[in-house]
């Protein structure tokens, strides 16, 4: 009624100011839409048209008209329809089945108004929510500019979460915009009669008619399309033909959850290993490896602070409570300029940002874990809190396993996470994210093994204008883990490691224009690492107390890039990032004879000053460039340079408890790696499809590889038992993928390789005689495929298949004996290969009764891993029996795995 009054007024003003004016035109074309024709009419007459959109979809233009006024031009459109039409000066109102020229009554028309500038809109109704889009949005003052800018803030409407990636476009207009990870769009257009478009996966698009006068605000909420039935899809994005940016991978954390898993956690960083250059380290095993590269080459962040075991068990459990994640972002090749320090990948892992308007929470219960999470809002759109707790009861599983090598087993975990997120106003947002786990284990033996993550963060966001925002960091990162032994009272024992590292980011981003973005900004970060300390662990013991000593170090860079669109099928970011290393501290420092690290070349020991010692800088440059060949298909090429200054030392391919993290020092230089890549992407079917290619060549200097027979644990001078090598790793990668529908599916082939070269061409440190020699994570052939049928609106069903080369392996290849000594003769390193690796999976997720206003939802998922029961090989290792030498196949899972989880949301 409100609406309807303003309406009235409008109209009644507007027919006293100009007493039923008729306007003389030139305009439209046979075959012109009529949406196409209001637009017009606005921009080149000033008059403007009010209508519901769905009325004219199907009217067209049959001629051009010339010297006619708005009355029989109207007349002559619509004639033979049930719209009718009345003028009043420059203002045009349609209406369907209802004569207002005849009655000028609205009572009974629909809400058609004209909305005041500034249009805010949250915390409406649904019902409201849904009538937005038959308004006329005023937008702005007209001062007589030739552009103006429409800028807001995009919600999803349930959860006030903000929307990163929705696409803003204009049918009628060539090029359009996406939201910022803040849900911050900006669009420049000229001032005129639009209808704007917003569409983002998942979720219901949704249009707004706006009359753009001047600079103004449209704030847009966007709601479930079916709240009850999840995509089940890896990635959230398609706009991966319009980004610049290459080689980056999205992933929401409710999209895992379909996918089978081994023990029926989902995992947001074993899902990685799915999408196409990912490979898993291993089947039970820490980490991943990216296009070839180690694990330690990947940066794991969480909210922005970097955690260095991202896992539970050695990998058999996810790290983080899926329910705490928000989405993350694996960045391969085109890696932004606020992210180093890794040569390999970027992952940022974010959790949920929203407050939402009542408690939200979620329980899951398994055979073997169980886990919460709660979000309590304390202050309406102003404060929250939200955290997560899981732990597992596997020991009883463990005891009913008939096994001896599981005999006097045990294995137990706990995580807790969680968040405070306060916002006072529109332009500020602080957030303090934290996270502890501990891990205990023992297989078998007296041996205990425990692992210890602390994670912290402070976060600040500030937004000084609509052009320039900042982002504010300060995190704390600990990882230490520990072995002890005292079964044996003369033997017992403790070893221990530990890593600290503290830092702070600042990162601002300055929107200049819709075709002009720049960041820059500063960092810092101060690492503590004590590489080992062994003590005995009863007081008749043996051992003897040792302790390396502690690392200290100081890593900073500055960085500054840019985002530009010269055209509207050329768009290039450019940056670069300085960064400085030294370390930190008086340290004894071992000097040997012709640069050659071994015991025997040792000459002299000095000690460094107590500032920065050893220092390495350099730039780090970032280039993507994209070619648009029209709206649906695009070639990108990027470039990128990135340091690494911290090594994991390691003589397996995972991450296993006796590994050591060791700073850059005079001796182990920074890991350096030069990316090159090239791709083509299609978008097929409106989106639904996606072809992609992409071919990569990377180039390593100083990657660490060891000598044979290392010692690498309580070793005070690692120097004397790493090598700097070369690597080159190089590949293509393809991957066809559809995100739409009831069908959706991600089928991937990368062919990959990985080398390495040491520097010593000659003598005992030449691997392999100075030839280029396989890496450890050289993998060539990787095929995956995934699949997920929409069977209901309550049941899921998919499946996954993973296939790859067998990682290079070293085999005894002979036996002989020396004056009676038995001696075994090795291949060239990695000469051979492991047995390919095969798995199939299958999940069915089964969710309760879909009635909207429940105070709780229910859902079930089962899942079988490894359906084919195969027995893939995590190792082999070899025996001396007798006069032979034989080989034995280790494998984690050789049996199906059937999991079930049962969870209630509220």
């Amino acid at each position: 009624m409100k609406n309807t009054l303003i309406l009235t007024l409008c109209l009644f003003l507007t027919h006293v100011c100009y007493s039923n004016i008729q306007k003389e035109v030139n305009i439209g074309f046979k075959g012109m839409e009529f949406n196409t024709f209001a637009n017009e009419l606005y921009n080149k007459h000033q008059i403007t048209v009010y209508y519901k959109e769905q009325w004219v979809k199907n009217i067209k233009l049959n001629k051009s008209y010339t010297d006619l006024n708005l009355n029989n031009i109207f007349t002559d459109i619509l004639k033979g329809t049930n719209i009718h039409f009345l003028i009043r000066g420059k203002i045009v109102v349609l209406t369907n089945k209802q004569d207002l020229s005849q009655t000028f009554n609205l009572q009974k028309q629909e809400k058609i108004t004209v909305e005041k500038p500034e249009v805010i809109q949250s915390d409406i109704e649904l019902s409201k929510l849904q009538d937005q889009e038959y308004k006329i949005h005023k937008i702005g003052t007209s001062l007589g500019k030739k552009k103006v800018k429409l800028f807001g803030k995009i919600t999803h409407f349930e959860s006030s979460q903000p929307l990163k990636g929705v696409e803003i476009y204009l049918p009628n207009l060539s090029h359009g915009v996406t939201s910022d990870k803040n849900g911050y769009y900006e669009i420049e257009l000229n001032p005129g009669f639009y209808t704007l478009h917003y569409k983002y996966m998942g979720l219901k698009p949704c249009s707004r008619k706006i009359n753009l006068k001047g600079d103004g605000r449209l704030n847009i909420q966007l709601i479930n399309e079916i709240r009850t039935i999840k995509e089940v899809q890896v990635l959230a994005k398609n706009d991966n033909v319009k980004r610049t940016s290459m080689g980056i991978e999205y992933i929401k954390a409710k999209d895992i959850e379909s996918l089978p898993s081994a023990l029926g956690e989902p995992d947001i960083i074993k899902s990685t290993t799915m999408l196409p250059g990912v490979e898993s380290a291993g089947e039970g095993s820490i980490g991943f490896n990216v296009r070839g590269g180690s694990s330690d080459q990947n940066l794991i962040l969480i909210d922005n602070a970097p955690i260095y075991y991202p896992a539970h068990f050695f990998g058999f459990f996810s790290a983080f409570n899926n329910d705490m994640i928000q989405e993350a972002s694996l960045y391969k090749s085109s890696i932004p300029i606020q992210f180093g320090g890794r040569i390999s990948s970027t992952y940022e892992i974010l959790s949920h940002s929203n407050i939402p308007s009542n408690i939200e929470g979620k329980l899951g219960v398994s055979p073997i874990t169980t886990k919460a999470f709660l979000n309590l809002p304390i202050s309406k759109d102003k404060l929250s809190i939200m955290n997560s707790f899981r732990f597992t009861y596997s020991d009883w599983v463990v005891d009913k396993i008939d096994s001896k090598e599981l005999v006097d087993s045990k294995a137990d975990f706990y995580d807790w996470q969680g968040k405070i997120i306060y916002k006072p106003n529109n332009n500020n947002q602080f957030d303090l994210s934290y996270y502890k786990s501990e891990d205990e284990f023992q297989l078998h033996s007296d041996t205990i093994y425990n692992f210890n993550n602390f994670v912290t963060s402070a976060n600040w966001r500030y937004r000084f204008n609509e052009k320039l925002k900042m982002n504010n960091s300060l995190y704390y990162s600990n990882f230490s883990y520990d072995m002890s032994s005292k079964d044996i009272e003369s033997n017992a024992f403790k070893l221990n490691h530990n890593v600290n590292e503290i830092g702070f980011k600042t990162y601002m981003n300055l929107e200049k224009n819709i075709y002009t973005n720049i960041d820059f900004g500063l960092e810092s970060k101060y690492y503590n690492i004590s590489p080992g300390e062994m003590k005995p662990n009863a007081i008749n013991s043996v051992v003897n107390y040792s302790k390396i000593p502690e690392e200290n170090g100081l890593e900073s860079a500055i960085f500054i890039g840019a985002k530009h669109e010269f055209t509207g099928s050329i768009t290039a970011e450019a940056g670069i990032r300085y960064s400085l290393y030294g370390n930190v501290g008086k340290r004894d420092e071992l000097i040997y004879k012709d640069g050659i690290t071994s015991r025997p070349n040792v000459i002299d020991t000095v000690k460094t000053s107590s500032g920065l010692n050893n220092l390495y800088h350099g730039p780090e440059l970032r280039l993507s460039l994209n070619y648009a060949l029209n709206s649906s298909s695009s070639f990108k090429a990027s470039y990128n340079r990135t340091q690494q200054y911290i090594h994991l030392l390691s003589n397996t391919t995972s991450i296993s408890p006796t590994d050591t993290w060791k700073l850059t020092d005079r001796y182990l230089k920074p890991q350096v790696g030069d990316q090159l890549s090239l791709g083509y992407y299609k978008n097929l079917l409106d989106s639904k499809v996606e072809l992609s290619v992409e071919a990569y060549y990377k180039k390593i200097k100083d990657a660490k590889d060891y000598k044979d027979g290392a010692q690498l644990y309580l070793n005070e001078h690692a120097e004397n038992e790493v090598l700097n090598a070369n690597g080159k790793n190089y590949g293509i990668e393809f991957l066809i993928r559809k995100q739409k529908g009831r069908f959706n599916t991600m089928i991937s082939y990368t062919y990959s390789r990985s080398f390495l070269k040491t520097k010593e061409e000659s003598g005992e440190f030449a691997v392999n005689d100075g030839n280029w020699y396989r890496a450890p994570f050289d993998k060539p052939h990787n095929f995956k495929a995934f699949f997920s049928f929409k069977l209901s609106r309550r049941f899921i069903f998919s499946t996954n298949t993973v296939f790859h080369t067998g990682r290079p392996a070293t085999y005894p290849i002979a036996k002989y004996k020396l004056q009676d000594i038995p001696i075994i003769y090795y291949s060239k390193r990695n000469e051979y290969r492991l047995p390919n690796y095969f798995r199939t999976d299958i999940s069915l997720l089964i969710e309760g009764n879909l009635k909207k206003n429940k105070a709780y939802h229910t859902s079930w998922s089962f899942g079988l891993y490894n359906l084919t029961s195969r027995k893939n090989a995590y190792s082999v290792y070899f025996r001396s029996e007798e006069s032979f030498v034989v080989g034995y196949k280790m494998s984690i899972f050789g049996e199906v795995i059937p999991t079930v989880t049962y969870n209630i949301e509220f």
